[in-house]
């Protein structure tokens, strides 16, 4: 609870029935050991709904409830800080000015992190246990590309508006892929 709505002091309180999905997250993770994307599946099967409304489940959100500590009762706070964005090689494609906010996310060092006293959900062995089943879904993960494919990629940029070319391969005959690929850059 902020502290606008707790009078002037912050507080957690548990909500019993995200903590039930919470709880539930956790034990597919690390005792059926499931994936991500299959616990996002038993969730929208069962209707649960999430806490902002949203239609559907995603992998980002229950990997980022997996990896909060403060459903063990160690919350903290100042893990990061935000500082002046980094000078980019080139603009981004219809952004012509950089933003004057603070927008890039550092981590800040553990000594200068609060920790808070939260009520616990999950015991430490169940959270190690899905730290584990995680890490091991990671290791195991299909990765869509490994490294550069393309000889100058990222490193040729238009004459004209200084946007950096790519590769695109395309098959010289869709309807015999035994014909081979026809690779070049695009802009």
């Amino acid at each position: 609870m902020a502290r606008e709505h707790g009078g002037g002091c912050a507080r957690f309180e548990v909500v019993e029935d995200e903590a039930r999905v919470v709880r539930q997250i956790f034990a597919w993770i690390a005792c059926e050991r499931l994936s991500l994307r299959e616990v996002c599946r038993r969730l929208d099967q069962t209707g649960c709904p999430r806490r902002h409304g949203a239609a559907r489940w995603y992998a980002s959100t229950v990997r980022g409830m997996l990896a909060n500590p403060a459903y063990t009762g160690h919350a903290v706070y100042g893990r990061s800080r935000y500082l002046p964005p980094k000078p980019r090689l080139r603009p981004l494609r219809g952004h012509p000015q950089r933003s004057a906010r603070a927008t890039s996310r550092m981590p800040a060092p553990p000594e200068d992190w609060i920790e808070v006293p939260v009520p616990r959900l999950v015991d430490d062995e169940l959270f190690e246990a899905a730290q584990a089943q995680l890490a091991e879904n990671r290791k195991y993960k299909r990765e869509r590309c490994c490294g550069q494919r393309w000889l100058l990629q990222g490193l040729t940029v238009c004459r004209c508006c200084g946007y950096a070319y790519n590769g695109k391969a395309l098959l010289r005959c869709s309807r015999d892929r035994s014909k081979g690929q026809l690779r070049r850059f695009q802009n």
